[in-house]
């Protein structure tokens, strides 16, 4: 397969995923893009979940095509950091698929299943992974020729991620109604990073090797 139709993968995963997040807030009654997590929409039990999971899933599959893009093009002989980079990619794109599917979060005040469970654990390696991944990559394109400003941006989009996760465990843990909008910032800036990535590689990479 084509490694730049891989690399399109990546854009395809940020927009399925906006997908489920618009559609989803718009037709779910009550439900606020600043108080309510994105797993809300298709948590075990939630009235749109078999329309709103689908989206969800497909942004993984997606995520996955483009991290195998990554790795086929920088193997572990040629870029160690990227391709170890990318294979977190790989596992946190199998565990959303999960996540989307057959582990569903519980609703918040609901009793705990099995499924939730794995939820929460899926849920919280992935949240660790992000960071060896996006900083291992950023620094392992510095050496590419073009790609030193991306190892900044890196940065910064860590730097995002790690504040809006504290923020959103203070927030819980003061009952502050706004768990929603600091889960967006710290996914939206991850998803930034995506596909500026995934356009990066797509439409400027000479594709040399």
């Amino acid at each position: 397969m084509d490694k730049k139709i891989l690399y399109y993968a990546g854009m395809a995963s940020v927009i399925f995923y906006l997908l489920a997040d618009i559609i989803g807030g718009i037709i779910t009654p009550n439900y606020s893009y600043v108080v309510n997590v994105v797993s809300e929409l298709s948590q075990s039990g939630a009235e749109n979940r078999i329309l709103i999971s689908p989206f969800l899933f497909l942004s993984s599959i997606m995520g996955i095509l483009f991290a195998l893009g990554i790795i086929s093009h920088y193997p572990y002989g040629r870029n160690k950091l990227i391709f170890i980079g990318g294979t977190a990619l790989i596992i946190m794109g199998v565990f959303t698929s999960l996540t989307s599917t057959i582990f569903p979060m519980d609703p918040f005040g609901g009793n705990t299943t099995f499924a939730g469970t794995m939820h929460l654990i899926l849920v919280g390696i992935s949240a660790v992974l992000i960071f060896p991944a996006l900083l291992m990559i950023g620094i392992g394109f510095y050496r590419e020729k073009n790609w030193r400003s991306f190892r900044s941006y890196t940065f910064v989009s860590v730097l995002i991620i790690l504040i809006s996760g504290v923020l959103s465990t203070v927030v819980i843990a003061n009952g502050i109604e706004l768990m929603g909008l600091f889960e967006r910032i710290a996914v939206y800036a991850y998803f930034l990073w995506i596909f500026l990535l995934s356009y990066k590689l797509t439409y400027l990479n000479n594709f040399e090797e």
